[in-house]
């Protein structure tokens, strides 16, 4: 059973999030974050085989993006938001049973970052990691950083604007290349609104590339939590293969899985195979 829409305000910022239960008595707790630019029913296809397994599950909007409060301050590095969201969680926890629980994390694309940020932030408190298709690394290659920086970015980035989201055919072509495949209609409707608020807000977006990306990645490698990654094979934002830092030095005890045919977003296009996996990771490593 998934509620309505919620809203929890912390330092002013409206943050949205949904929460889904159980039929029966809970057994785990499991925090979903959608990556900027996704909203919370992208994990809509995976709910099921969670709360199946009696899971509460809590679905979160990036703080600052999705059908949560927008503003030019939004928080755009990863330790700000774990903070932001760690709040969220604890605020369940005391609602809901008046004491602290332990929760099993999934993100997707950028939104793995925050979560590694939330677990080493308090990693007492994370029993599990779960990260498809996982931006850990900026997107901005360092030669790039001092065009980012510069003046001329937000005469680049209204370009980008008017040829790429204002556009809906040429909308739909970016997302072709998200996906792997032609995006569904109501996809691209989804998608399109949180990105054009970003439209005019030169700064946020600056902040957003140059830090909303960035991980410790020396204490990544230190969590002791178990932690499966899922990467899709044809993804174009990212590559399709795992990149040998990730598996080698960043996360070398992860549990790492290939779809092949899978783009960046594996839990809509391939979410039964998302959800064998999940299931016997709930039973190898939850039970």
């Amino acid at each position: 059973m998934e509620e309505g829409s919620q809203y929890i305000s912390i330092r002013g910022l409206s943050i949205h999030y949904r929460i889904a239960l159980p039929d029966g008595p809970v057994k785990h707790r499991v925090f979903l974050l959608c990556a900027p630019g996704f909203l919370t029913s992208c994990w809509r296809l995976i709910l099921p085989e969670l709360t199946g397994a009696g899971c509460l599950c809590v679905v979160c909007d990036m703080p600052g993006f999705g059908r949560g409060q927008f503003s030019d301050g939004i928080p755009a590095d990863q330790p700000t938001r774990a903070r932001y969201l760690w709040g969220l969680l604890d605020t369940v926890d005391l609602e809901r049973e008046n004491r602290l629980a332990c929760w099993h994390l999934m993100a997707h694309g950028s939104a793995c970052g925050t979560i590694v940020e939330m677990a080493l932030q308090q990693p007492d408190s994370v029993a599990s990691l779960f990260m498809v298709n996982p931006m850990l690394y900026s997107p901005v290659p360092r030669a790039f950083e001092p065009i980012v920086r510069s003046g001329a970015f937000g005469a680049l980035l209204r370009r980008w604007f008017r040829r790429s989201v204002d556009s809906p055919e040429r909308f739909s072509r970016m997302l072709r290349r998200v996906y792997g495949r032609d995006p569904r209609k109501s996809e691209a409707e989804l998608m399109r609104p949180p990105l054009q608020r970003l439209e005019g807000h030169e700064d946020t977006v600056r902040r957003l590339l140059l830090e909303g990306f960035r991980v410790d990645n020396a204490a990544m490698a230190s969590l002791f939590m178990p932690c499966m990654i899922l990467w899709g094979g044809a993804d174009r934002l990212v590559g399709g293969s795992i990149p040998a830092r990730l598996r080698k030095r960043d996360c070398p005890g992860a549990e790492y899985h290939l779809l092949a045919s899978a783009g960046h977003c594996a839990m809509e296009t391939h979410s039964h195979a998302v959800r064998d996996f999940l299931r016997g990771w709930i039973r190898e490593y939850w039970e």
